[in-house]
């Protein structure tokens, strides 16, 4: 064998090492996550995955295969400190990716081994507590009611409006439908439309939890509180864990009332339960219940909180006038 030959079998067993070694890694690293849909409905199309936004702690995940039982396959890239060699990265299983998906929410999610990740709907939460009418929806009523999710999720309004009345029209106790119509005809202005709607829904399943949270949150933007508190007494009963905007509107329904003591409990529930902060304002709520009984401090720690999670809210600068008052009023009493 010539010194050439000698040389080209050698940088080919060296290269062959190499991308067996890099294969092994590769291999080494890949992970598992479920994703699911919160209405335990099966994966319409394939979900888009996208770098997360920058100036997050976690690496972005690269994602090797989604199928269409909802399994993802990813790897989670590993950054080395200087000078070290490649085996010698640390393993890690958690990445951070975004995760698009029409008729749901964006998300932007941690993945690790095993984690199952639960994409929520466009507009309010469904939870966990299906309404059981759904369990003999009609096929055609099935059908209505996903094209109404599919055009709701693209922002055309009355199509979606004309194919939840379809589906109810189909299927009269069909409370998913129902809360859905109302949901619609809500966001192109129509109240009273919108709440006969979700009556509808109640009428057809009482333990159906979701349109009370969209009866309630009417109710207190009309300032009918009594009627609000009335809703969240039901509600409640029904331990709506995955609902904190039931606790939050029932909270400010009793503040309302006069209520203040038992407001602030559940002012607190609502702030325990919104994991992913979206009643931001059960912070400022939750500061006036304080500042009325004398507790600076506390009103001061949640009016602080409550400008940081929403600080282009319309209340802001009004809430910054209020936490400026209270840091006066401490300053002098040390």
């Amino acid at each position: 064998m010539s010194y050439h030959e000698h040389a080209m079998t050698r940088t080919l067993a060296i290269g062959c090492a190499l991308a067996v070694a890099t294969a092994c890694l590769g291999q080494n690293q890949q992970y598992r996550a479920k994703l699911v849909l919160e209405n335990g409905a099966a994966l319409p199309s394939s979900p888009l995955f996208i770098s997360p936004p920058p100036g997050q702690d976690l690496p972005p995940c690269h994602i090797v295969d989604a199928f269409a039982n909802g399994e993802i396959v990813y790897i989670a890239p590993q950054f080395a400190d200087p000078g070290s060699k490649p085996w010698e990265l640390a393993r890690d299983d958690k990445c951070l990716v975004t995760i698009m998906l029409k008729g749901y929410r964006k998300a932007t999610v941690t993945l690790h081994d095993g984690a199952v990740i639960v994409l929520k709907q466009i507009g309010d939460p469904e939870g966990s507590t299906i309404s059981t009418t759904a369990l003999h929806v009609p096929k055609e009523a099935a059908k209505a009611y996903d094209k109404g999710i599919a055009a709701q999720g693209d922002g055309k309004l009355p199509a979606a409006q004309k194919q939840f009345e379809r589906a109810v029209a189909l299927y009269p106790d069909y409370a998913q439908a129902w809360s859905r119509l109302g949901e619609v005809l809500d966001q192109q202005s129509k109240p009273k439309e919108a709440a006969a709607a979700w009556e509808h829904a109640l009428q057809a399943d009482p333990r159906y939890i979701r349109p009370y949270l969209q009866l309630m949150r009417l109710a207190v933007s009309e300032k009918r509180m009594e009627d609000a508190a009335a809703l969240g007494d039901r509600a409640m009963q029904l331990n709506p864990v995955e609902f904190p905007g039931i606790y939050y509107y029932d909270a400010v329904a009793t503040y309302e009332l006069k209520h203040p003591d038992l407001a602030g409990r559940v002012v607190r529930q609502a702030i325990d339960l919104d994991k992913a902060h979206e009643f931001p304002a059960a912070e400022a709520l939750l500061g006036k219940v304080l500042s009325d009984k004398g507790d600076l401090r506390g009103a001061l720690e949640h009016f602080t909180k409550y400008v940081l999670l929403a600080p282009k809210a319309d209340d802001v600068p009004a809430i910054r006038q209020r936490i400026a008052e209270l840091e006066r009023s401490l300053a002098q009493a040390q």
